[in-house]
């Protein structure tokens, strides 16, 4: 395992992990470069890909549709530049490969239309309408429809909303600097969240290491009654969303249940900027915040990112590597995929890219597990990682599943407590894969 995780440190439910936010954490968030071609995944959300609703051959400009959602959990997409359709094909995505829509930019920048008129009025059910049509999901890397997730059962009604700052990835400052920079737009996100969902209290989760962020979104929500500050702990996986209500609320998320079950909505702080960018600005999703980092880098960087940018861009964005690079992450080393390619584009759901230099990404060798119970103190969802690698291991899928492997929420605290450098995420995901294949099967 990473060379940078062999001596963490945990406590029931969390662990200690070696933080490297100090490489960006100063830095003001910069444009990135703007491609000569952008790629953009029918598949950069939770559900059924979108559906193309372009041809080769078409013009396109910033905020057009070029994808469409297809059901309930699927998001629209969006050309983020000005030209020309010149491809629908397979590309490399964080998923593998898989089909794109390939935009030739025409550096012209020319917008299109507003998501709605500016002499519309908008009640709640209208701004829950433009989300959707906005195409925002989770972006702190979920990438969970964000309409699906403001619309929960009638008889299930929301009282608490938690804005989810608590970015616990060792490398990850993208919702910290977008906090620091962009505080009033993210208190009027939180606004338009209130006027669709009305609720007693609204928790603004920060981990305490974030000092600059906590300073100025304590001074922005001054004038706010009902938004209040929450200064946790730094532990990793603070962020998660269980663990999150159960702190902030004392409320407990059983297994098989949603945080609706207990009349909470946990929403990132990046999708609450880009609700506000929608339904105050008519804006659809088409940028994010990516914090590009890690040893190898020249400069590491926080950057407005167009969605649909190939990472090589980021690269050459933060000089080029000093280094040669052992590996390249899509995400965090905690949770992030590993990546093969610097042609896989920033999607939704891109907080990160991680760069580990090749000391760091050393493998360990895999030595007969201790019986040392510690991947199940860490494990913040009270799961046995260790039973469930095993049962997986001896071909008992039956066992993993009533284990509790569908609850795994692939922090992966657990391979990484790990002294004997066990594979215990890589087995737990290829459980669930393997259980939901064989109930679609069934």
């Amino acid at each position: 395992m990473f060379a940078i995780f062999s001596k963490l440190k945990w406590k029931k439910e969390g662990a200690y992990t070696v933080e490297r936010k100090d490489r960006t954490e100063h830095r003001r968030i910069e444009d990135a470069s703007v491609p000569s071609e952008l790629v953009y995944p029918l598949t950069m959300h939770i559900g059924a890909p979108a559906s193309p609703v372009v041809n080769v051959g078409d013009t396109v400009k910033i905020g057009t549709l070029i994808a469409e959602k297809n059901g309930a959990i699927s998001a629209n997409t969006y050309s983020s530049v000005s030209g020309e359709v010149i491809e629908i094909g397979s590309r490399p995505t964080v998923h593998g490969e898989a089909p794109c829509i390939i935009i030739k930019n025409d550096f012209q920048d020319q917008r299109d239309a507003p998501l709605y008129a500016n002499d519309e009025e908008l009640d709640p059910q209208k701004k829950l309408e433009i989300i959707a049509k906005a195409g925002i999901v989770g972006m702190g890397g979920a990438t969970f429809p964000t309409r699906v997730k403001l619309s929960p059962p009638k008889d299930k009604p929301i009282d608490t909303i938690i804005i989810n700052g608590a970015e616990c990835e060792p490398y990850a400052t993208a919702d910290h600097r977008l906090m620091v920079e962009y505080a009033e737009q993210l208190i009027e996100g939180i606004r338009v969240l209130q006027e669709i969902i009305p609720v007693e209290k609204v928790y603004i989760a920060i981990e305490s290491n974030a000092h600059e962020s906590v300073a100025v979104m304590n001074k922005a929500i001054a004038d706010s009654e009902h938004i209040e500050i929450k200064e946790l702990e730094t532990i990793y996986p603070q962020g998660s969303e269980k663990n999150l209500i159960k702190k902030i609320t004392k409320r407990e998320v059983s297994p098989g249940q949603l945080p609706a079950d207990v009349q909470t909505i946990v929403i990132n702080v990046a999708t609450t900027y880009a609700v506000y960018e929608a339904v105050r600005l008519g804006k659809p999703l088409t940028k994010r915040i990516t914090t590009v980092s890690g040893q190898p880098l020249k400069e590491p960087k926080n950057l407005w990112v167009r969605i649909g940018t190939p990472i090589e861009s980021l690269i050459e964005d933060c000089g080029g590597f000093q280094s040669m690079p052992g590996k390249m992450i899509h995400g965090g080393p905690m949770m992030g995929r590993p990546l093969n390619s610097g042609r896989v584009p920033v999607g939704k759901g891109t907080t990160t890219v991680t760069f580990l230099a090749e000391e760091e990404a050393e493998i360990d060798q895999r030595s007969p597990c201790i019986k040392c119970s510690e991947c199940l103190n860490v494990c913040p969802v009270s799961l046995q990682p260790i039973m469930i690698s095993n049962a997986y291991e001896k071909g008992n899928l039956k066992k993993a599943e009533k284990l509790g492997a569908l609850d795994c929420i692939e922090c992966g605290a657990c391979s990484y407590i790990c002294p004997s450098k066990i594979p215990i995420l890589e087995n737990i995901q290829k459980a669930k894969k393997a259980i939901r294949s064989s109930k679609e099967g069934a």
